[in-house]
């Protein structure tokens, strides 16, 4: 069975976030190096970011959505 489009993760949080000053941004998985962090790649630096807790496993190479503002960065969960 399939979701409907304006059901996905990527469609609800961009309607959610318009008009704030968070976006969403995909970044590539490096590894997990505790169980409430990743280290991200994003524009060829990395940097280490928490993550929601229900966000598992973390498999290094796969993209990462991103919630980002002006005093957070939080990875939400896999692209795929």
């Amino acid at each position: 069975m399939s979701v409907p489009v304006t059901r996905s993760l990527p469609y609800v949080l961009r309607d959610a976030l318009q008009g704030r000053d968070l976006r969403l941004m995909v970044a590539t998985a490096v590894s997990a190096p505790d169980t409430n962090h990743v280290r991200v790649e994003l524009q060829g630096t990395q940097f280490v970011i928490p993550r929601l807790k229900s966000y598992n496993p973390v498999n290094a190479g796969d993209p990462v959505f991103i919630l980002a503002g002006p005093a957070l960065l939080l990875a939400i969960g896999s692209v795929k």
